[in-house]
């Protein structure tokens, strides 16, 4: 009797993993529309287009949803995490944006910039 109680243990523990990292997994909705480039290790963080001091395009425009516990800094890191996936030099953090009737939704906008000065 031991043995299935340690089965069906191992078996829960299974499951709860599988569910936790479904869970994790559906938070990171970070949208992006735009170009695409070879990814990046580093990106810069602005948070006003007039603190770029160097020569840029806009190559996208990326969106996060930012709701529960330290919200606004898990949305700018899964920001900065998509903008080296999608190769950006760096990201300007525009501000937030409210969504919906009865219940707000806040998302933080952002977007993907690539320096053409290299």
């Amino acid at each position: 009797m031991a043995s299935g109680s340690y089965i069906k243990k191992k078996s829960y523990t299974h499951l709860l993993a599988l569910i936790l990292a479904l869970a994790l997994n559906a938070c990171a909705s970070t949208s992006y529309v735009g170009d695409r480039y070879a990814p990046s290790e580093h990106v810069d963080v602005y948070y006003s287009v007039n603190d770029v001091k160097r020569e840029y395009k806009v190559i996208g425009h990326l969106s996060e949803k930012s709701t529960g516990v330290n919200a606004d800094e898990r949305a700018k890191q899964q920001i900065i995490g998509k903008g080296k996936e999608v190769g950006a030099d760096g990201v300007i953090i525009l501000g937030f944006e409210y969504v919906g009737t009865d219940d707000i939704t806040r998302y933080q906008k952002a977007e993907a910039i690539k320096y053409i000065d290299k």
